[in-house]
């Protein structure tokens, strides 16, 4: 939020503690130390949604009894890049593309003497008051094409530094008051509109080509799917090592009985093998014996037939 020209972190785990306030902006709308958060699903940006709102100021006044007192920017960057499928390791060049929404709740300009607030309240609206003078300053330039934008004249300008005019993409939603006390506001509300909507633009494809791999594709989504920043995409990935890991242990109790059974068949046949082995051994023994037997038996023939010839 940008609140009395400061900017805080309404993300910050320590914001209500003093941690996270008056950090600086720079060139194009950055803040250093922003706290951002990853979100898997539309329910952890809307937790973190509900989380930054519970930490913006309000107050009550005469013209609205729940008054913003500061600007709300709730920013969503959104990274879109084909999965790498490279083999072996390999790398792999994929489009990559990249853009930025800013959702900005403006605390609406007052009138001291209608609100009737004084103290701090007073300074918070003297606070507001400036920086949407500086906003109409800049959308003022941006419809008359002047070469200098007083963008840094503002916090809340600065920030939005590339969200108005150029390569971007501009809504802007006007809440005006039917109420006849109120006109005199409801009319400059709709001459900023008025203006606001001669403000050119020209969006484009942020797009660039990256070299990754496979390995450093999983490694950056195990770091982005970390403690407090999404667990969803950190128990696919887990359970899909685990799948993997059951998968493999499957696999070598498979090869390790496919091993065991070919070493049983290796066992078998060489038991055969001697088996046949003996037979062929006994089967030339057994062939010797009936030669031996026939060779003896036609000897025993020839001395009958010998002796049967002598004596006649």
């Amino acid at each position: 939020q940008v609140y009395n020209e400061q900017v805080d972190d309404l993300l910050h785990l320590g914001h209500q503690d003093g941690i996270g306030h008056n950090l600086s902006v720079q060139n194009g709308g950055v803040i250093p130390g922003l706290t951002w958060m990853t979100c898997e699903r539309p329910e952890d940006m809307l937790h973190a949604f509900d989380q930054a709102r519970s930490n913006v100021v309000y107050a009550e006044t005469k013209m609205n009894k729940a008054s913003s007192r500061s600007h709300a920017i709730f920013q969503v960057r959104i990274t879109r890049r084909s999965w790498a499928m490279g083999e072996n390791g390999g790398s792999q060049k994929v489009e990559c593309r990249r853009s930025k929404l800013s959702v900005v709740d403006l605390a609406g300009s007052e009138r001291v003497k209608k609100s009737g607030v004084e103290g701090m309240q007073f300074k918070e609206a003297t606070a507001i008051n400036k920086s949407l003078l500086a906003l109409g300053n800049v959308v003022s330039a941006l419809a008359a094409k002047k070469g200098h934008v007083p963008f840094r004249d503002s916090k809340l300008t600065r920030i939005l530094d590339g969200s108005l005019g150029g390569n971007c993409r501009t809504v802007l939603l006007v809440c005006a008051s039917p109420a006849a006390g109120n006109a005199q506001e409801t009319l400059s509300t709709f001459e900023f509109a008025s203006r606001a909507m001669r403000v050119e633009v020209d969006a484009k494809v942020n797009a660039s080509i990256v070299e990754v791999d496979s390995k450093a594709l999983l490694k950056d989504l195990s770091q982005e799917a970390g403690p407090g920043n999404g667990t969803l995409m950190a128990k696919e990935l887990e359970d899909l090592r685990q799948a993997a890991d059951e998968a493999a242990q499957r696999t070598k109790r498979e090869a390790d009985r496919c091993e065991q059974a070919v070493q049983e068949a290796q066992r078998e046949v060489r038991r055969l093998q001697q088996v046949a082995e003996e037979e062929e051994r006994k089967a030339c023994h057994w062939q010797g014996q009936a030669e031996s037997w026939e060779s003896s038996h036609r000897a025993t023939e020839d001395r009958l037939g010998e002796g049967r010839g002598g004596a006649g």
